[in-house]
């Protein structure tokens, strides 16, 4: 397939990626998906299972849905997926989101993790685009997240909460801004854009540093750690999609230098155009979830006029993406990590990252 091909792009999302992934990779004995499949499109029956990985796969394939007529049972999967993590996926002695899950669905850890809930909540935006009523679990879900209130943000789990201390990190509140604005363009409710606010003014005044670089690691006051910091190019393209997310949905312009972003993170490029998965401290490795987000940003700056490096525009993005990562031996699968000279690193293909390729796939087949 040429990657540019808009049809057979459309194809490979409805003909062979959603069925592998729902039939496949799903697990009818518990009703919930796999972690993650081989090289060769098997599951891995004994892996444990992440919660948020049940919820990422409930938002793709409510997400889905519409467009995969041939594939009636996506919407019932979603609701399915969801509704599990919404009863079995709760500690019932802590009231705990649950964590990791044991192959058989049973709760393994239960942390609360902001991560998870911020998960669960994108999962229900899909379920209320698509049409369906979560109203319940909704409000379940944002009592859950007030038990996570910090001063400014979120605390990362329960335990974080009675503390108070310990690192914090932008990567829960990028996902948190990422829901709340989700949550906001299914709703118009006014109280999630003021949560995805909370996570833009932390992006603003604390992750966002001079000269466009975003940092990963912070005290619990807030201020920079002096060690162990680290700067993801990945995190950086996907910011410059989820500002541009909430723009759209509040019509109301950020002013941030999305360009300066896309600059810093796109200066750690290697020689097949593909972003490593830290620039500081520079990693040897790459994963494909960074080149999903690359692709997005440089959807959202051509569209808003942008002139991009060469080999930063949208085809020469997908180009990168398909040769990388996507053109393998499972129909619908993909590659997930590589190092910096090629080289396949990875023996398993992740259900987490279906959520990247979806949204990045669509966005590039909308562009038109």
């Amino acid at each position: 397939m040429k990657p540019g091909d808009r049809t057979a792009l459309s194809d490979w999302i409805t003909g062979q990626a959603l069925p592998l992934w729902s039939q496949t990779g799903w697990d009818a004995a518990t009703g919930t998906v796999w972690e993650a499949l081989d090289h060769q499109g098997q599951p891995l029956r004994d892996m444990p299972k992440r919660l948020r990985v049940q919820a990422r796969q409930a938002y793709c394939f409510a997400a889905a849905a519409a467009r995969a007529p041939d594939l009636p049972e996506l919407g019932d999967q979603a609701q399915r997926l969801f509704r599990f993590a919404m009863t079995r996926g709760i500690d019932p002695e802590t009231g705990n989101l649950g964590g990791l899950l044991n192959p058989d669905g049973s709760i393994r850890t239960a942390p609360h993790d902001l991560y998870d809930v911020a998960f669960m909540l994108l999962a229900a935006s899909a379920l209320i685009e698509a049409g369906h009523d979560v109203s319940a679990d909704l409000d379940r879900l944002e009592t859950m997240l007030a038990r996570l209130q910090a001063p400014r943000g979120w605390y990362e789990s329960a335990e974080q909460a009675v503390s108070g201390t310990g690192r914090r990190r932008q990567n829960p509140h990028m996902h948190m801004f990422e829901s709340a604005t989700a949550l906001y363009a299914a709703t118009g409710a006014a109280r999630f854009r003021e949560m995805a606010e909370v996570s833009l003014g932390l992006f603003r005044e604390v992750f966002l540093q001079p000269g466009g670089a975003v940092y990963e690691y912070f005290t619990a006051d807030w201020q920079p750690v002096a060690e162990g910091q680290a700067v993801e190019p990945g995190h950086m393209v996907e910011w410059i999609y989820l500002i541009d997310e909430y723009e759209t949905a509040t019509g109301v312009q950020t002013g941030i230098d999305l360009m300066e972003i896309f600059h810093h993170a796109w200066a750690a490029h290697d020689g097949a155009g593909a972003l490593p998965d830290s620039a500081t401290p520079r990693s040897q490795t790459r994963r494909s979830w960074p080149q999903t987000e690359l692709l997005k940003a440089s959807l959202v700056l051509t569209r808003r006029g942008h002139a991009l490096p060469e080999g930063a525009t949208p085809d020469a993005a997908l180009a990168m993406l398909w040769r990388e990562y996507l053109d393998g031996p499972v129909p619908g699968g993909w590659y997930d990590k590589r190092d910096t000279d090629g080289a396949l690193l990875s023996d398993n293909m992740p259900a987490s990252t279906f959520y990247h390729i979806l949204v990045a796939l669509d966005m590039y087949l909308a562009a038109g």
